[in-house]
């Protein structure tokens, strides 16, 4: 099986586990007390983190696009190739970084962006990442090992890889963390 391919289906099962960490750091959230058809209006928080989730998700994508086009080696020996895929994932670390500021300035103001509900969201928010990192770290060492297990020598290429892939799920997990805790009704 292609490496590259093993990478996307390492983030893939990365954002399942995502998905149940979350849903169930949520169930021990109190309740909402909505009245029968009723829905909470958007919130500020929710509008940044979704924006911003829409945005670094497409950088990314757009990244390791490149990528599987060009293949790793390719990716690795061709300067051009690999200094605008790092300049795309260090774009959309920069895009993560704006809305953790603006949260940040939100929270430190306490001017009412930010509502007990908001707050409750980004305690739990988290709750994901970590297994998401160790899901994709670890699909990411099976299938190297078997694709290299003859050689028992696995490309530099590769480090490099996990390390942006690792890093951008970190990225991605929190934000559709943020997007998960308002879907709870």
């Amino acid at each position: 099986m292609n490496v590259i391919l093993l990478g996307i289906i390492a983030v893939g099962a990365a954002f399942g586990v995502v998905f149940f960490t979350v849903r169930r750091a949520q169930r021990r959230m109190p309740p909402l007390q909505l009245a029968p058809g009723e829905s909470m209006p958007t919130t500020a928080l929710q509008r940044s983190a979704r924006n911003t989730l829409l945005l670094a998700s497409l950088i990314t994508v757009v990244a390791a696009g490149v990528v599987a086009t060009h293949g790793a080696q390719v990716f690795w020996d061709n300067d051009s190739v690999r200094l605008t895929v790092t300049g795309l994932l260090i774009a959309a670390l920069a895009v993560f970084t704006v809305y953790m500021g603006r949260v940040s300035m939100w929270m430190t103001r306490d001017d009412g962006t930010l509502d007990e509900r908001d707050r409750a969201i980004l305690a739990t928010a988290p709750a994901g990442t970590g297994p998401a990192m160790l899901v994709t770290l670890a699909v990411w060492m099976i299938g190297l090992t078997e694709a290299y297990q003859s050689t028992h020598l696995v490309p530099s290429v590769y480090l490099y890889l996990i390390f942006w892939s690792c890093l951008m799920v970190n990225v991605l997990a929190q934000l559709a963390g943020v997007m998960l805790g308002y879907r709870r009704q």
